[in-house]
């Protein structure tokens, strides 16, 4: 676990310290999920979807599909 301390702007801004982006592999642009129970924030990197496993899901759905229509077990 790292610890370290950042500061809010009259924005309600803050940065990540460098080492913790480091640490997380977060650049510019990264995109967080941010989620707080009112006392706590958690934050979370965003990654994109695996775009190629969609696809052979999306692949195995119609054919799981077409099997159902004919009569076939999924």
């Amino acid at each position: 676990m790292m610890i370290d301390i950042a500061s809010i702007t009259s924005r309600g801004q803050f940065t990540i310290p460098s080492r913790l982006c480091k640490f997380l592999n977060l650049k510019a642009g990264s995109k967080m999920f941010i989620v707080t129970d009112g006392e706590h924030l958690l934050l979370k990197k965003l990654t994109p979807p695996d775009v190629a496993a969609f696809g052979k899901i999306v692949r195995a759905s119609k054919t799981m599909a077409k099997k159902a229509k004919k009569g076939g077990r999924p």
